[in-house]
């Protein structure tokens, strides 16, 4: 059968505009075809490693005695943290500890310096710092936390003594008071955080040692039974899984070893632990009586493909 070309170039254009319109609608009305062509781009997760080293300095790093501390700085810049967290930071100013961490490429840095307190926290970062609290009311050194690539961070040294002070009749009550304004002013009053690391020193010492420690059974375990029971993990001990002494160093060898430094990490953390060790080296066994703790751990973001 033959057909007349114009009957059947009208045809086609009649097809090709009922086609077009049927697409068009489509999109409009947010169909499949049209949430395919609006697709965005495909995401996958950025995945970094950080490097993190709480350390007692023992008083401002003063076994140092060079102008500067440029010995603490070779040493930090050695061991490339991302972030440092320091307890014992005995007189810096906000200022010396910037040009102190400059001088090891950290150029953010915050301090909790505090009237009446010669032993504060502070901390140096590579990554900007979002300053979540700085808690100085009612306890002795204080804590810090801060929130760094999506980690919170608590930094923290608590009473070091046997005996109260503060209105407290002995060193573990101070402490527990301590711990316990630290626990519910970070971990507990941000219940939709998760990712949480808290670290320095805690100058108590932890039920999970019991079996490597004189005195055993008989030595106090409050602060770290509370810890723990909060939702918190010991990472040397999770990772580890056996003792390592945090103190005394080599160079104040005489007492019984023990462990009074610790990184604590939430559950959600664990996971993400690559690496935790307690750092011994020339310069740590000889320039504090406490050896630092060093934890890598992965952080997450996101990249366009």
């Amino acid at each position: 059968m033959n057909l007349n070309p114009n009957f059947v170039r009208t045809f086609r254009l009649w097809c090709m505009l009922l086609l077009a319109l049927c697409m068009a609608t489509s999109c409009e009305d947010g169909g499949e075809q049209g949430e395919y062509l609006r697709a965005e781009p495909e995401e996958e997760l950025e995945v970094d490693t950080l490097r993190l080293i709480s350390y007692n300095i023992l008083e401002g790093m003063k076994l140092d005695q060079t102008t500067g501390k440029t010995e603490l700085a070779a040493w930090v810049r050695s061991m490339n943290p991302d972030i440092l967290a320091l307890q014992e930071a005995n007189k810096f100013t906000q200022e010396s500890l910037e040009r102190l961490a400059a001088s090891y490429g950290h150029p953010y840095v915050v301090t909790n310096i505090k009237k009446g307190d010669n032993y504060p926290v502070a901390l140096t970062s590579k990554y900007p710092v979002e300053v979540i609290a700085k808690i100085t009311e009612g306890v002795s050194h204080g804590a810090i936390h801060v929130r760094i690539r999506g980690v919170n961070i608590v930094v923290l040294h608590l009473w070091p003594h046997a005996t109260g002070s503060n209105g407290y009749a002995d060193g573990n009550s101070y402490r527990m008071a301590e711990i316990t304004a630290f626990l519910d002013g970070t971990l507990k009053a941000h219940p939709g955080e998760v990712r949480w690391l808290m670290m320095g020193d805690f100058n108590s010492v932890s039920p999970l040692d019991a079996d490597d420690l004189p005195g055993g059974v008989g030595l106090n375990y409050d602060v770290h039974t509370k810890v723990l029971g909060s939702g918190y993990h010991d990472l040397m001990r999770s990772y580890r899984g056996y003792f390592i002494p945090s103190c005394p160093t080599a160079a104040f060898a005489g007492g019984n070893a023990t462990r009074i430094d610790f990184i604590y990490g939430s559950s959600a953390m664990l996971s993400d632990m690559t690496c935790v060790e307690t750092v011994r080296d020339d310069f740590t066994d000889t320039r504090s009586d406490h050896y630092p703790l060093m934890t890598e751990f992965r952080v997450y973001g996101t990249k366009q493909l």
